[in-house]
């Protein structure tokens, strides 16, 4: 169902690009040319190095307790003021 979104934003913001590049294309092809080059080259190099980004480690992540035990340990008071002896 998540995807579902990702392609209607992107479809979007294609179609976006598409009408934008055809209108300049009109105006003056050969600025158009460099220009779309330009954008191939940036789409390219993100794609690059989010893929590096996804296939490095990240911090470790401690598993949970399956044998809850946190939940026998003995809570400690809120404030100092709750302290025996004090």
């Amino acid at each position: 169902m998540n995807y579902i979104w990702l392609l209607v934003v992107a479809g979007g913001a294609g179609l976006l690009g598409f009408a934008l590049a055809f209108g300049m294309m009109k105006e003056d092809p050969r600025r158009t040319a460099f220009a779309l080059l330009g954008a191939v080259f940036f789409a390219i190099v993100a794609v690059g190095v989010s893929s590096l980004v996804t296939s490095l480690a990240t911090a470790p992540i401690q598993a949970a307790d399956r044998a809850h035990s946190e939940e026998k340990l003995p809570a400690g008071p809120a404030h100092t003021e709750e302290l025996p002896g004090k």
